[in-house]
């Protein structure tokens, strides 16, 4: 089996984590709602994913754990989004490789900049 894999294969990247995030999510919003990948909006901006679900909108930011100052730059990022988007709320899902991170998930709601944000490492 080892011999399948290419190096190349080792790093696991955001748009990876978003490719098993929709595959998880479609069988939900199937024939209800949409989700829309990496959406550009304002100052060359994107949104990794969008979904609208039941006439609401859905901001979801993705991001591989890289230390707590990387995580509250991620936050803020989303913060933006939502002002740009006119929502006051946002999903973050945090990819976490660490040994803490490996295993247990954690989920954590934080009220920032008159935002909602709930976020989750798995």
């Amino acid at each position: 089996m080892k011999k399948e894999y290419s190096t190349r294969d080792k790093e696991f990247l955001e748009k990876n984590g978003r490719l098993i995030f929709l595959a998880f999510i479609k069988p939900i919003i199937n024939g209800v709602g949409f989700d829309f990948k990496e959406i550009q909006i304002s100052e060359e901006k994107r949104l990794d994913v969008v979904i609208t679900y039941l006439s609401k909108m859905y901001v979801i930011e993705m991001k591989i754990w890289r230390g707590q100052a990387a995580h509250e730059r991620g936050i803020k990022q989303l913060c933006d989004y939502l002002d740009v988007m006119t929502l006051s709320e946002g999903f973050l899902v945090i990819f976490d490789f660490t040994k803490q991170g490996n295993k247990n998930w954690k989920k954590e709601r934080l009220q920032i900049e008159g935002k909602d944000i709930f976020m989750i490492w798995i």
